[in-house]
């Protein structure tokens, strides 16, 4: 079978604003995105995206595939070319475009270092925690840091979409010194709160189900 993908391509030091280009590639059942791509630079090696494990793990190749972001290893063509004939790839929505698929992702970790994204161990803590609490830790840790969800759900309360998934595991985690208290800086109410876990669950790569948390 045979796929037009319409790629979004910028370099800076020679373009003054993106275009769109075509690239005609056959494709097989199985075959992902990123396959497409791969196949793409080869007709083009100056065609520029980030790519590591190919196993969803690593989150380097979000972009905006077809109708939304998603991870390019993990979005099977025949479930995104929805009319059989093509497939349009942008860089990630949100992010300044560094070159064609290529964003610029500083902004978005600087945004989780503000919320300090690590364990704040609690005094005298010895460090254990029982199976119920490792399974309400567990969701928000499976976070791979691709960015999809800052890109697709609107940004609410103070924080990012993926710091404040980040601040959950958190809060919830009962050896941190923080706790709860770290749901503060983000200015949400328990309503905004689960509004936003419905739609991260709905965008999320992983899947990503919150635990629930009471702000009040």
């Amino acid at each position: 079978m045979r796929l037009t993908l319409s790629i979004t391509r910028f370099d800076p030091q020679t373009d003054d604003a993106p275009s769109c280009r075509e690239y005609p590639v056959d494709w097989e059942r199985n075959e992902t995105v990123l396959d497409l791509l791969m196949k793409a630079r080869l007709q083009d090696p100056s065609l520029a995206y980030r790519r590591s494990c190919r196993s969803g793990i690593c989150g380097s190749c979000a972009m905006s595939i077809g109708d939304r972001s998603r991870l390019a290893c993990q979005t099977l063509v025949r479930e995104a070319a929805t009319d059989g004939g093509s497939l349009t790839i942008k860089p990630l929505p949100g992010f300044r475009q560094l070159k064609d698929l290529v964003v610029d992702m500083d902004p978005f970790f600087d945004a989780l270092t503000r919320v300090l994204p690590w364990v704040i161990p609690l005094p005298h803590h010895n460090g254990r925690i029982s199976p119920e609490e490792a399974s309400r830790i567990e969701p928000p840790a499976t976070c791979i840091l691709c960015g999809v969800c800052d890109a697709e759900v609107p940004e609410s309360g103070s924080v990012t979409p993926a710091a404040l998934v980040k601040n959950v595991r958190l809060a919830v985690d009962p050896r941190d010194a923080l706790g709860i208290n770290r749901m503060k800086i983000t200015g949400l109410t328990n309503e905004g709160l689960n509004a936003f876990r419905e739609l991260l669950a709905s965008v999320c790569p992983k899947g990503i189900k919150l635990p629930p948390v009471a702000l009040e």
